[in-house]
């Protein structure tokens, strides 16, 4: 089994090019609602993947009427 020591000699600091870039709330939380949210586009709004249903929709349609 092996053993494992913690290193308590080193503190760990961020630097102050980390602690800017978190001080900007706005900048930060823009990336936070980018990353975390998606688009709300309605499926009717998007023609593509409306068509894609539909003709998924037709296909599955004329399968199951050829029985």
């Amino acid at each position: 089994m092996r053993k494992f020591s913690v290193n308590t000699d080193k503190k760990l600091e961020p630097t102050d090019e980390q602690i800017k870039r978190q001080k900007d709330f706005s900048r930060l939380h823009h990336d936070y609602e980018r990353l975390t949210k998606r688009g709300k586009k309605p499926i009717y709004r998007d023609p593509k993947l409306y068509l894609l249903f539909v003709i998924i929709g037709v296909i599955l349609l004329l399968l199951f009427l050829e029985n």
